[in-house]
């Protein structure tokens, strides 16, 4: 590799941008060499020209490379070769990652072409090649793509087309000062398009400046400059009196001064940002704006460790041609308002000094846009949520509640009346401050934590299972029901709920040890919750892990194991770790945050080591409500496919009749029997045009593997048969056999059902005890 030396202008650690006459690296070892061959092929660089040298804080690679030629008269002077340096500082090594820094070796390098990294006044140009960084896409395609970058960076600005798309936020500067900090720029930017004449808005902001934290947090909130002295009080009465409270002073000119090229540098003193102003155009503006707040009593005076200091944070404004591109978050939906860059500084002075001192020190602040609903749903990725209802907060229930607040839920209400108890931090959400204090409160505190001044939250201690239905609809009027109670008195509400509102309920619960997880989904039209649990039972002929669950169940009927506390207490308790809820929690997340338009089951099994086995979506369609014209406030409510079965049976059959059995079961309390399963013809049966005589039950092959997989679960609770002509009324020969089959069931008590299917006609007729 051929050594010439020569003195580049690099970066140094502190920033400074001295020539620094480095060492040529002699003996590159072989990643170095690998990189140098790289790059000496890849078009247009002058393999003759490379260097790499060693500087004291790092490595800086050295090459001239050959720029596109173009049709007409280039825009900006960028010449046919230029010369480059790739800057390795700060934990970067040449061979082994993406360079710290690129910098066009000419002095007089244009500036007014966009793209380029703030840096000192007087640094080189350095441009910016990625919005990200370089060093992502160097970990995915190495040091071709950074060479393909600095290609297409040299051409567009040769030919003037940098900025076609609007200006895009830069990188700052290597070595640059930087301070942490909040700022909403939306507010500020509708309000400078709002007032362009007004050139100067004033309000407050938080600077913490001790070893746990340097952060600034701009309130959006624009004030008087006569209230500015009176909100700093406010403000730091909360943090006992620790003057943490500083005024932000924001700057801007009318929206016809359009900036085309980049105007901020990494400005380290109060003198030079007093000429990056002046540059700008608004020093006058900004010192009419801070000689008023000094009228107003405001002293600029803050904690500056170790002693007390002065502070305020300074933000620009500049007017593009074009406004940031839409993928940025944060900025102004409306367009005009968004053509306005800002850039925000933290100016501070020791106490002894004015706050417009020359040698004030300057920090640029990384804004970062503040935690709320609207960051973490853009974050997420997901749609705005409805108002959530959430009923319970237990370990599914928190879970739950922690990934929806953290996608962007903006309003819920969290209903459970219970406490948290030592044993359940190993599953719940909640930390030791949290014992004893109620689950719901519990949840309104973390959703407060997250959602900054956004977002609604709200608490009910009250009992879901006995609190009035009445109260109970009220309360969640116009919300997305989510049922985590695992509770089945509240499944029941749910039901009744169904019947009466039009919102959409999900209920989610763990079975089998925690190693299957249910979401049934219904929206507003669809199945209750019972009809899914029973649909759910029903799979189980060809679902091993329904069928593993209900098996497991009747092999432990007496369920979780008792835990013992409080010196007498109990609390039934299964052995599950967190991540397991968490695991059936993420998967109920996808059905709460998808589409929820369709019903459905959302199934979640594991394995014996708790490892996910694939999730499974069932649709289900809402059951048919008939109700038996003899005794009307009872409802029988049959299956989709069970409603299908008779129908494709009966056709099949015509012209003869036809008919079976129903499976599913019948709850007297609520005055509900579920059908979910209707047997084809069983064995032993006599069917023609005008006769039916059915064999046994259980005779077929579907209803032995029901009966026996659901373990008691679903049992034989009616009969069905099939009209060829006419209506599913009940003839005297059907009402005969009605009488005979009742006459049976009276004994135990069991109501008799009787289906009829018909053309277009399917009704229930039913016989009390």
């Amino acid at each position: 590799m051929p050594a010439r030396r020569s003195e580049v202008a690099a970066p140094m650690a502190d920033g400074s941008d001295e020539p620094v006459d480095g060492e040529i690296v002699a003996e590159p070892d072989l990643s170095q060499l690998l990189e140098i061959a790289r790059i000496s092929q890849s078009a247009g660089v002058v393999a003759s020209s490379i260097e790499l040298r060693r500087l004291d804080e790092g490595e800086i690679l050295t090459f001239d490379i050959k720029t596109e030629p173009t049709v007409g008269e280039p825009a900006a002077d960028v010449r046919e070769v230029e010369r480059i340096h790739f800057v390795y500082l700060e934990g970067r090594a040449f061979g082994q990652t993406a360079p710290y820094n690129v910098l066009c070796d000419r002095e007089d390098f244009p500036r007014k072409i966009g793209h380029l990294c703030s840096g000192e006044p007087g640094c080189r140009a350095a441009p910016c090649l990625a919005l990200g960084g370089i060093q992502p896409i160097y970990e995915r395609a190495g040091i071709e793509a950074i060479m393909t970058r600095l290609r297409d960076f040299l051409r567009d600005a040769k030919t003037g087309t940098l900025m076609m798309d609007g200006w895009e936020p830069v990188p700052f500067g290597v070595g640059q000062k930087l301070r942490m900090g909040q700022l909403e720029p939306r507010t500020l930017q509708e309000h400078a398009l709002a007032d362009p004449d007004a050139g100067s808005a004033v309000g407050v902001a938080i600077n913490f400046d001790d070893d746990d934290r340097k952060q600034v947090s701009v309130f959006s909130q624009i004030l008087e400059p006569a209230n500015v002295q009176a909100a700093i009080g406010f403000h730091n009465e909360k943090f006992d009196r620790k003057r943490v409270a500083v005024p932000w002073v924001f700057v801007w000119r009318e929206p016809s001064a359009v900036e085309r090229g980049p105007l901020f540098e990494d400005w380290r003193t109060g003198g030079e940002l007093l000429e990056g102003m002046k540059a700008i155009g608004v020093d006058h503006a900004f010192d009419a704006t801070v000689g008023d707040l000094l009228q107003r009593g405001v002293d600029f005076r803050c904690v500056r460790p170790p002693l007390f200091g002065r502070a305020m944070v300074v933000i620009i404004g500049v007017w593009r041609p074009a406004p940031i591109m839409n993928a940025f978050f944060g900025y102004s939906e409306d367009q005009a308002a968004r053509s306005l860059e800002l850039r925000a500084f933290l100016v501070s002075q020791d106490y002894d000094k004015s706050i417009l001192d020359a040698d004030t020190r300057i920090e640029t602040i990384v804004g970062d846009y503040p935690p709320r609903p609207s960051l973490m749903r853009w974050v997420a990725g997901a749609d705005p949520l409805p108002p959530v209802a959430l009923l319970g907060h237990g370990a599914l229930g928190s879970a739950i509640h922690d990934n929806l607040a953290r996608s962007g839920m903006e309003d819920v209400l969290v209903w459970d009346k219970d406490r948290i108890h030592p044993h359940n931090l190993a599953r719940h959400s909640a930390r030791t401050k949290d014992v004893y204090a109620n689950k719901a409160d519990q949840a309104k505190r973390l959703t407060d934590a997250l959602w900054h001044d956004e977002g609604k939250s709200e608490a009910i201690k009250d009992d879901i299972a006995t609190v009035d239905i009445d109260d109970l609809k009220a309360r969640i009027e116009g919300r997305l029901v989510i049922d985590a109670t695992a509770d089945e008195q509240v499944r029941l509400r749910m039901d009744e709920l169904r019947g009466s509102t039009e919102a959409t309920i999900v209920r989610t619960e763990m079975y089998h040890e925690g190693r299957l997880g249910m979401t049934f989904v219904s929206p507003p039209g669809g199945p209750t919750m019972s009809d899914m649990m029973l649909a759910t039972i029903g799979l189980a002929p060809d679902d091993p892990d329904v069928a593993g669950w209900l098996n497991y169940e009747d092999r432990h009927p007496l369920g979780p194991d008792p835990l013992l506390y409080g010196f007498g207490c109990t609390s039934m308790t299964v052995h599950l770790p967190k991540h397991a809820v968490e695991q059936h929690a993420s998967v109920a997340c996808t059905a709460i945050l998808g589409d929820r338009s369709e019903a459905g089951i959302l199934l979640n099994p594991l394995d014996e080591r708790l490892r996910p086995t694939g999730s499974r979506w069932v649709p289900m369609e809402a059951f048919t409500v008939l109700r038996p014209a003899s005794v009307d406030e009872w409802q029988i409510r049959v299956s989709p496919s069970a409603i299908a079965a008779m129908a494709a049976e009966r056709t099949a059959a015509v012209p003869a009749e036809t008919g079976g059995y129903l499976y599913g079961s019948w709850d007297p309390t609520r005055r509900v029997i579920t059908v979910i399963h209707a047997s084809p013809l069983p064995p032993g049966s006599e069917a023609t045009e005008t006769r039916l005589e059915l064999g046994k039950a259980g005779g077929t092959l579907a209803e032995r593997r029901l009966t026996r997989l659901a373990r008691g679960r679903v049992y034989l609770c009616g009969t069905w048969h099939s009209h060829p002509d006419g209506s599913a009324h009940m003839s005297g020969r059907d009402d005969r056999a009605m009488t005979a089959h009742a006459e049976k069931d009276a004994p135990d008590l069991r109501p008799t059902l009787m289906i009829i299917v018909a053309q277009d006609d399917v009704q229930a007729h039913l016989r009390l005890p």
